[in-house]
């Protein structure tokens, strides 16, 4: 790890004196609105950023969204049962607790949950449009716990003027029926979008010593708009709502009769926002309100969980068209459980400057002042060297931080006297580009934490009397490498391959996959039909010490296949098959994981 670091920082030193190249910077047209603070093309972007498109989120392979997120390099999930159940997406050997995940600029991410993540296991791409991932820490843009990196996640957006709808209904294994609804408005001034889904399925046993099924059901909602009322001004809201049912099966069995555990969750949140040009001077001034309320019931016995965000923050940015820009900003938020209460105070500055027309570099600091905890100062340093029209080297050095959660400082689990962990991350990329979209890329990454807060099971030092919250460090690196080749008119190759070594205290951390491969196979084989295969091959993954010894964690390969069929201008059949060959296995040990399912529906537009 300190080869991998001392490149990384060598790179950052060699390239910053660069001579410029006699060139254009190309254009890929695709930009990403998470890696700096003001939207940035790819090919300028030091950080390392996957961008989803909104048809390749409609037509994922998988019902479950972060499922879907793992055919990227340095992503992979587990996930405790069916639909509706416990899931966690990792960035880079990092679970959801490093990974702040924001919907239309709402912080969705629990409050009240023990790790202070977001739950990816009833969220499926029903109403949602483009992903960003972007990977490595990222304290200095979006403050704490922003260790491994973000999601961003928009929902459904116009994308043609006057009014137009979607409407979807699907059925299929396990007794599983979703119904979409999407409305669009755009005239030249107004965006507006509205979705509403609804899903329900009987599920499967989420226990794998289980015999009953645990069912889920969910109704979500959106809602973005957004007004340009002058030239010069602009006003919108995004709004988010979630009520959901899940259940789940005690540890190591359907628990006792009557086998009533589930979960109740209702999600509410919304953002307004205005946006003011002034010259060469740009503003935004938002506020936030984020709500979850969840209620745990077992054996008839109900355990309340609630948690509740409010922010208010103020971005700016100074464009004098030329060599440099300045952003900057602050914002204030408080969150609370049912416990305690917490407020943070930050302060950034973001400085982008392009010497030449080859390079392109970003200095961004941040300052967090939290209730609990002294000032937290972040930092983050990222280039982007277009060597020829067609290769781009990038590489960034970052640290981070994570303050303890509400309910790791709680006596009960935790100890009050927890620090916030503190991170270092470096990446170091190179990319091809080929002809169209086509690319090549690999990745080196390596991130290091310290007091990494963790749960362990055996411990007795707090209250629980079934395991406490104990720090630990963390070292992770390894490999990414990603590629799109366009075999001819109708045959796309998409493949993905990551490396990670992650570890805990000296020991393989627990449901990380060491290898993890994912090929996909894009098929145009009829001007009215297309397919894709999706092959993701998983390996070198240890169990946590909670998995029961006879435990399915382990290698294992997946395929998915779907297809479209253009029924008529307006109207599209589809099918969806996950795990076509059955495979038998686990990525939590102790919970199932589905078999061989099949999903058909129908999508019209009008």
């Amino acid at each position: 790890m300190t080869y991998l670091r001392t490149t990384a920082l060598c790179a950052l030193c060699a390239l910053c004196t660069a001579p410029a190249l006699a060139q254009d910077a190309f254009d890929l047209d695709t930009i990403t609105v998470t890696a700096n603070q003001t939207d940035t093309t790819l090919e300028r972007s030091g950080s390392t950023v996957e961008v989803l498109p909104a048809d390749d989120v409609r037509d994922a392979p998988t019902a479950r969204l972060g499922d879907f997120l793992t055919f990227q390099p340095g992503i992979s999930s587990s996930g405790n049962g069916p639909l509706g159940t416990t899931s966690t997406l990792r960035i880079r050997g990092l679970g959801g607790a490093y990974v702040p995940v924001l919907i239309d600029g709402i912080d969705v991410t629990d409050p009240a949950s023990s790790g202070g993540g977001f739950d990816f296991g009833g969220l499926t791409n029903a109403g949602l449009g483009r992903i960003e991932v972007l990977k490595g820490s990222q304290s200095a843009r979006f403050g704490q716990n922003a260790v491994a990196g973000v999601v961003n996640i928009e929902s459904l957006r116009p994308t043609e003027d006057g009014v137009h709808g979607f409407a979807e209904v699907a059925a299929g294994s396990f007794d599983t029926r979703r119904g979409v609804l999407g409305l669009t408005a755009r005239t030249d001034r107004t965006d507006l979008a509205f979705s509403i889904s609804r899903t329900e399925s009987d599920g499967f046993s989420a226990s794998a010593a289980g015999t009953e099924d645990d069912g889920f059901d969910s109704t979500q909602a959106n809602l973005y708009l957004r007004h340009q009322v002058t030239d010069i001004f602009a006003a919108g809201l995004s709004a988010l709502y979630i009520d959901s049912r899940a259940e789940f099966d005690e540890f190591g069995g359907d628990g006792p009769a009557p086998f009533d555990e589930f979960n109740k969750r209702e999600v509410t949140g919304v953002r307004l926002f205005t946006e003011l040009e002034t010259g060469p001077v740009s503003h935004e001034l938002a506020y936030s309100t984020f709500e979850t309320d969840r209620v745990s019931f077992s054996n008839g016995t109900p355990t309340p969980f609630k948690g509740e965000r409010d922010r208010i923050e103020y971005r700016g940015s100074y464009d004098t068209g030329g060599v440099w820009a300045l952003s900057f900003g602050g914002d204030y938020t408080e969150e609370e459980d049912l416990n305690q209460k917490i407020d943070i105070a930050g302060l950034q500055a973001e400085l982008l400057l392009a010497p030449t027309d080859a390079l392109d570099l970003a200095l961004s600091v941040r300052h967090d002042d939290h209730s609990e905890f002294s000032g937290e100062l972040s930092a983050r340093a990222a280039l982007a060297w277009r060597i020829r029209e067609d290769l781009i080297l990038r590489a960034s050095a970052s640290d981070g931080f994570r303050a303890p959660t509400l309910s790791q400082l709680d006596p009960f689990f935790g100890d009050p006297t927890f620090q916030p962990e503190t991170s270092v991350s470096y990446d170091l990329g190179l990319e091809k580009r080929l002809d169209g979209d086509d690319f090549i890329r690999v990745t080196l990454f390596s991130t290091e934490i310290d007091n990494q807060i963790f749960f362990d099971g055996a411990s007795t030092r707090c209250g629980s009397g079934f395991g406490c919250f104990e720090t630990a460090d963390f070292e992770g690196e390894g490999v990414e490498l990603s590629g799109r080749v366009t075999i001819n008119q109708f045959l796309t190759l998409n493949a993905a391959y990551t490396f990670t070594d992650a570890k805990q205290n000296g020991v393989d951390a627990a449901r990380v996959p060491r290898h993890d491969a994912a090929l996909g196979l894009e098929a145009q084989i009829t001007p009215r039909l297309d397919g894709q295969v999706t092959i993701q091959r998983l390996s070198g993954i240890t169990p946590s010490t909670f998995a029961p010894a006879n435990n399915l964690v382990g290698a294992h390969t997946l395929v998915h296949v779907n297809g479209t069929y253009q029924v008529t201008d307006n109207v599209d059949a589809f099918l969806r098959v996950e795990n076509l060959f059955d495979e038998d296995y686990e990525t939590a040990g102790g919970f199932n994981t589905s078999g061989r399912a099949a999903y058909v529906g129908l999508r019209a537009s009008f």
